[in-house]
């Protein structure tokens, strides 16, 4: 039992070390070069990857980031996942309120406000009617966008996090689907996307 709680903790320990490597290994045009973290002493110049448009990870989303850490991408949930991706870009690109408030930055958010990203994500009752219509709830789309960010990252560069069972995994699922993570940056550059379905 010890030994179960010891590796389960240190899992847990890792998940920051995992936020902490995805955050230094790629800059987000939206991050705050500088910023620190008066709570922590830490530098901040860049933020947590996610994949999926809608999701800002800051640095006091460290449940989410863990819960990514063993958050298994399936065929159904991916699929869930993407369809919410889809109606959120769709959102964005016909209503200029949805626009304005996903082009708020909050990358930098004070480091009392436990769980900012998902908190704000959750706070738009636009952005909740469309993620939950393709049968997914936000903090899964949050933490799928996270964790399927993690596993890609993983399948180019292994060496980049701690490998764990379920991000080896995450990782070979994603293989199969390059052209989905395409389209799910795309939508995040706010790129014109086009779904050709044969």
């Amino acid at each position: 039992m010890l030994n179960i709680t010891n590796k389960r903790s240190g899992l847990l320990a890792t998940a920051l070390d995992v936020a902490l490597v995805f955050a230094c290994s790629k800059r987000d045009e939206r991050s705050s070069a500088g910023a620190i973290d008066s709570a922590s002493g830490t530098s901040l110049t860049t933020v947590t990857p996610a994949v999926g448009p809608g999701v800002q990870v800051t640095r006091t989303d460290a449940k989410s980031v863990t819960k990514a850490l063993d958050y298994e991408l399936t065929a159904e949930n991916f699929t869930k996942f993407l369809a919410a991706a889809d109606s959120v870009g769709a959102l964005e690109a016909r209503d200029s309120s949805t626009r304005a408030f996903l082009s708020q930055n909050i990358t930098d958010a004070g480091s009392t406000d436990v769980d900012a990203g998902l908190k704000w994500l959750e706070s738009n009752d636009a952005l909740n009617r469309a993620i939950n219509s393709a049968g997914i709830s936000v903090r899964d789309y949050y933490v799928a966008s996270i964790a399927a960010a993690a596993a890609s990252r993983f399948m180019t560069d292994p060496k980049s996090a701690p490998e764990t069972p379920t991000l080896r995994k995450n990782a070979d699922f994603l293989r199969a689907h390059q052209s989905d993570l395409t389209h799910l940056q795309d939508l995040r550059d706010h790129k014109s996307v086009v779904r050709v379905t044969p």
